[in-house]
């Protein structure tokens, strides 16, 4: 009841905020997760203005940061309403609503980086944003908030390490399924309040890209990070179906075009920041960091990826088990 209630109240605020694009042909509001002032936040304004381009300024966004219109799952709700046109939000958000869209935080699933952003702007990755479809979303690309690594107010010296710890999850079973395989109390934390939790011990670590750890400081609240580089944190842009399939079929494709390309630029943009000045300033700040070799990561894989496997079967059915086959034969493929 609660949850419908607070639903009800995004709506009428999103329809209080009823701004549109003057003399634009088919307006949209989108609704985003990230906070002004970040490389995400920069990279969708791209996605915008190169959106705008690609249309002759007959699809122009307007984008309200920050979850300013609610929780990330209110957003989805919302976006497959209408009450909104589209969503840019982490995929584990959107797990609640389409468990085969957690395969991309399966952990340890990608030999390599770039094996990884190849399979996932790949016909098997296209398979995964058309999983989107019976929800009345389409899911017209995937970005990136780069690779994961293990944050905590504990030494992160092995899988043992995190034996009756509480972790900082995502509401997403495959992460919850993740830490619990390594002994510890996985519990879900809206990202907005991620930050207080950790410095008030209510949770004892979590897990983020380094580009995350540094523009939410939580460098002030954690003492170790382990670069496990252990899953992908993919995002994804979704718009709600009617309003894309009113959209000109050049138009739909555009919103595609786009994504991929911000994708592209993001990606160089994080990969550079993340080891040039991010890392270098947290330990300057006293973070203490600990890089795993390939031994160490092992470690983790023969502990954490087959339970998490198993959860991602149990969830997805048949279907599942074979869209995670052809992400394997995908990476096999390769890999040659």
């Amino acid at each position: 009841m609660l949850k419908k209630r607070n639903l009800f109240l995004v709506v009428l605020l999103i329809f209080s905020l009823a701004i549109v694009a003057h003399g634009a042909e088919y307006p949209c509001k989108l609704a985003s997760d990230e906070p002004v002032g970040t490389p995400k936040y920069e990279g969708q304004e791209m996605f915008i203005d190169r959106v705008a381009e690609l249309t002759n300024n007959e699809v122009q966004i307007t984008i309200y940061p920050s979850n300013q219109l609610g929780s990330s799952r209110e957003l989805i709700e919302a976006a497959q309403m209408g009450a909104i046109q589209g969503v840019a939000v982490p995929t584990s958000t959107v797990t609640g609503f389409e468990p085969k869209m957690s395969i991309f935080d399966l952990p340890f699933l990608f030999p390599t980086p770039e094996i990884g952003y190849q399979v996932i702007e790949s016909e098997v990755g296209d398979e995964v944003l058309a999983t989107l479809l019976p929800h009345d979303l389409v899911g017209v690309s995937f970005y990136g908030s780069g690779w994961k690594q293990l944050t905590g107010n504990f030494e992160i010296t092995g899988p043992e390490s995190y034996k009756g710890k509480k972790i900082r999850v995502m509401e997403n079973p495959i992460l919850i399924a993740q830490f619990e395989a390594l002994g510890a109390n996985a519990i879900p934390i809206n990202f907005g309040e991620l930050y207080n939790a950790l410095q008030q011990n209510v949770v004892d670590g979590q897990e983020n890209p380094i580009v995350t750890c540094y523009e939410m400081k939580f460098y002030e609240v954690q003492d170790y990070m382990a670069l496990s580089y252990h899953a992908y944190l993919p995002n994804v842009y979704a718009f709600n179906k009617d309003w894309f399939y009113s959209l000109p079929e050049e138009y739909q494709k555009a919103l595609g075009i786009a994504g991929k390309e911000m994708d592209k630029w993001l990606r160089e943009a994080i990969n550079n920041q993340e080891l040039s000045e991010f890392l270098p300033k947290m330990k300057e700040f006293g973070l203490q960091v600990l890089e795993l070799d390939q031994a160490d990561r092992e470690e983790y894989s023969e502990v954490i990826q087959q339970p998490t496997r198993t959860r991602f079967l149990e969830l997805t059915g048949e279907i599942g088990k074979d869209l995670l086959q052809k992400v394997d034969d995908k990476i096999a493929e390769l890999q040659k």
